[in-house]
């Protein structure tokens, strides 16, 4: 009988079929992978409990350009405010949830004012209270934002609320420091920023 000897390279190849394939080969170079998650964003989506509001400048005139975002995520605790925004003077400034979904400007006490239309702040049990966040007046009254000087912002926390809550409501952030006594907004300046919790 006469032996057929093979190329080296057919050799190998005939092998390598013989042989039983991995049910997992290692991605080849250059093949396309999905990314991992972000730290901690994937897991407060996936459960539901965080949601993001794109926050923008108002004025007098309407609703301008993009600030920034807050998220809010809901905690045993209550709900936790993170403030990303852009162009805050460094000190505190009065923050609140209001009745509407609308950060228009609108006519009040005889002159236009930036984010009227976004109603008083939120006070479904009727207190007509402005008592700040520890306080038994409006649930719509939240800590105020501290920003430093460099432009960072702590996160606040307004323990007797949860995300069903906010739907359909707006967030304010104001000029200035709130005194959680006066009415409506805390002697806190006009609106500077607005959004829609949707």
């Amino acid at each position: 009988m006469k032996l057929r000897i093979l190329p080296l390279p057919l050799l190998a190849a005939g092998l390598l079929l013989g042989c039983n394939p991995d049910p997992n080969p290692p991605s080849a170079p250059g093949s396309v992978t999905t990314p991992a998650p972000m730290p901690g964003k994937a897991d407060e989506q996936a459960a539901g409990n965080s949601i993001k509001v794109r926050m923008n400048k108002v004025t007098a005139e309407g609703v301008g350009d993009s600030t920034g975002t807050i998220i809010i995520t809901e905690t045993a605790d209550g709900l936790v405010f993170k403030p990303e925004l852009q162009g805050l003077q460094a000190g505190e400034h009065g923050f609140h949830v209001h009745q509407n979904p609308n950060c228009e400007p609108a006519m009040k006490d005889g002159e236009r004012q930036a984010a009227a239309s976004a109603g008083s702040h939120l006070d479904p049990a009727d207190t007509n209270q402005h008592a700040g966040s520890d306080g038994q007046g409006h649930l719509g009254d939240l800590p105020m934002i501290r920003v430093d000087s460099n432009g960072n912002q702590q996160e606040v926390t307004a323990g007797r609320m949860k995300l069903d809550d906010l739907k359909n409501r707006s967030l304010v952030v104001h000029q200035q420091a709130d005194d959680y006594t006066s009415a409506p907004s805390g002697s806190s300046g006009s609106p500077i920023a607005c959004g829609i919790i949707q």
